[in-house]
């Protein structure tokens, strides 16, 4: 009998152990991580007031397929459900939020405009009324709506632990997760404190993958006062219009 030669023996070992895990990896969604994904979301719902800083990377396609990355530092400020501020800065702009259950303020700290409108009383609304009648987006809104109804979970179709990692000196646990149009992963911090600690976004949609990510350095025991979220215009701002139905580029650039 004709002995098959151990070099074609071991491509065909590496060829079925490749398929096996190619057809091992198909998208499945992982119980013990949605779990996760929910104490992280209820964990986050439980806090009284926090301040988180997030370093943000945003990638930008070419007509030619080629990526600019842009990079983004936000501040946010938070005593849920009706006080909130934000600070935005980047190449372009420098901008800040203020929120008070009552008002909302948007002001061009570089421009040194400002304009303010009424607003409903929770973060969340806000959040709600600044995308369907501005077409803004409220830096870092994930942080308000992961255990809540909005974040709708249904709509993942894949989910699984990836394993254990560190982010920053802090040891997370890596989960990554699957959706109609973007693939998305999330650390999250081992112990009591289950606080997502980075964010990487994949859209699908576009042959050159881009992502946006994100990484939060979290306060649990911010020192403010309820100044901190109401806005007194600096003499010689400028106020102005929030205009209905901004295109998404002109209202969060």
């Amino acid at each position: 009998m004709n002995k098959m030669p151990k070099m074609v023996v071991a491509v065909l070992a590496t060829l079925f152990a490749t398929t096996t895990f190619a057809q091992q990896s198909e998208p499945a969604v992982d119980p013990a991580t949605m779990v996760a994904l929910e104490k992280m979301g209820a964990y986050l719902r439980s806090l009284e007031a926090f301040r988180v800083k997030i370093i943000t990377t945003n990638d930008t396609v070419l007509e030619d397929g080629q990526k600019i990355q842009y990079e983004n530092n936000v501040d946010i400020l938070a005593k849920p459900p009706n006080d909130l501020r934000i600070h935005t800065v980047n190449d372009r702009h420098e901008r800040l939020f203020f929120f008070d259950g009552k008002t909302f303020t948007l002001w061009g700290q570089r421009m040194d405009y400002y304009a303010t409108v009424d607003a409903p009383d929770t973060i969340g609304k806000l959040a709600d009324m600044l995308d369907d009648k501005y077409g803004m987006d409220l830096p870092g809104l994930d942080l308000f709506r992961w255990g809540t109804p909005e974040m709708d979970t249904k709509a993942i179709t894949g989910a699984m632990d990836v394993g254990s990692a560190v982010i920053q000196g802090t040891t997370c646990q890596h989960y990554i997760f699957r959706q109609d149009d973007i693939d998305w992963q999330v650390w999250i911090q081992k112990g009591d404190y289950p606080l997502p600690r980075k964010v990487v976004i994949t859209t699908r949609t576009d042959d050159a993958r881009p992502q946006h990510t994100a990484q939060y350095q979290w306060d649990l025991a911010p020192s403010f006062n309820d100044a901190a979220f109401t806005f007194n215009p600096p003499k010689g701002a400028l106020r102005v219009v929030l205009e209905d139905n901004l295109s998404s580029d002109d209202a969060n650039e």
